[in-house]
């Protein structure tokens, strides 16, 4: 599935293809979807990004995009009278997506961490595949793929096992087929870490040059910079896992009932990426039913975690 990206400045395009894993396309014949930015200035007409009447429609704006045969949502306003997510809508029968924002400076903090992610998230479930709030690590073709709230531990475990030599699928977002085999692939090319976990990681010379930090107080990078290769585009899904910061003196792998790993694979498809829940809800019940789940108990030591993750990937558990 290729992406040709419609940008209002040649800077932003090279971010967020870069971001997407690939060069800007320029050949625009070949591509299956088209996602367009958008302010009012780029094309010339003031009420096309008219977020106050948008808003005004409060759930009929979901329930007219539907009744034209669009998906779309218009995010709420935050305490500084910024819409919490641009005016997005997606034409499945055409692959054409749009972001509209009142203008540039208005994106949410996190767009450019997670370039149109809804319209991948909704371009994806048009296809029977769903994208998910998770991270993985892979070994011969095999992942292990890791959901639980933030600060659980997902990120830190991935940035542990690329240093380890594992390679990553995705460290923020992914996207998972369940049927017939459950499969996850590869979104963005992007890692987010808190300097303390990069030190940890990469050691204190990482950190001699200042890290611009975004909303969240973490780093965004391109892996590939530190652990050229890491990059998987797409793998077998052999372990649901929800980490656990144990602070142990060796990681573990213990059996999870699939009914108490499902609410946190529910929620990292639908807790961030509104829209087909109930879709939404049946994918998660099959993904967890067909693959094996574990929670990990997480040890202190990044890179005894990446050996344990690599030992469980290639030989199972012990």
């Amino acid at each position: 599935m290729s992406i040709c990206l419609h940008m209002p400045s040649a800077a932003m395009a090279d971010l967020y293809a870069r971001r997407l894993g690939g060069a800007i396309k320029t050949n625009t014949g070949t591509d299956d979807l088209h996602f367009h930015m958008g302010e009012p200035s780029s094309v010339g007409s003031p009420g096309a990004a008219n977020f106050a009447f948008y808003q005004s429609l409060g759930p009929d704006f979901e329930r007219l995009a539907g009744e034209a045969s669009l998906v779309g949502i218009v995010g709420r306003t935050d305490t500084h009278n910024n819409p919490t997510e641009p005016c997005t809508l997606f034409n499945p029968r055409t692959g054409v997506g749009v972001q509209w924002v009142t203008s540039l400076a208005h994106l949410p903090p996190w767009d450019a961490g997670s370039p149109f992610r809804l319209l991948i998230h909704w371009a994806t479930a048009q296809r029977g595949m769903r994208m998910m709030h998770a991270s993985s690590l892979v070994s011969r073709q095999r992942a292990m793929l890791f959901v639980g709230e933030g600060g659980s531990g997902k990120s830190g475990t991935t940035l542990a096992g690329i240093a380890s030599g594992l390679q990553t699928v995705g460290d923020d977002y992914v996207v998972v087929t369940a049927d017939p085999v459950p499969r996850v692939h590869r979104v963005h090319q992007l890692l987010k870490q808190d300097p303390a976990g990069i030190n940890r990681v990469l050691g204190p010379h990482a950190l001699e040059t200042s890290l611009a930090l975004n909303w969240q107080g973490k780093v965004e990078f391109d892996p590939e910079l530190h652990f050229r290769g890491c990059m998987a585009e797409s793998a077998d899904v052999v372990a649901l896992v929800l980490p656990r910061i144990a602070r142990a003196d060796q990681t573990t792998f213990e059996p999870l009932r699939p009914q108490d790993l499902f609410p946190h694979a529910a929620a990292s498809i639908w807790q961030q990426l509104p829209g087909a829940q109930k879709s939404g809800f049946v994918f998660a019940t099959a993904l967890t039913r067909r693959v094996p789940t574990w929670r990990m108990n997480l040890s202190s030591d990044p890179f005894e975690i990446g050996r344990a993750v690599r030992r469980f990937l290639d030989h199972g558990v012990t």
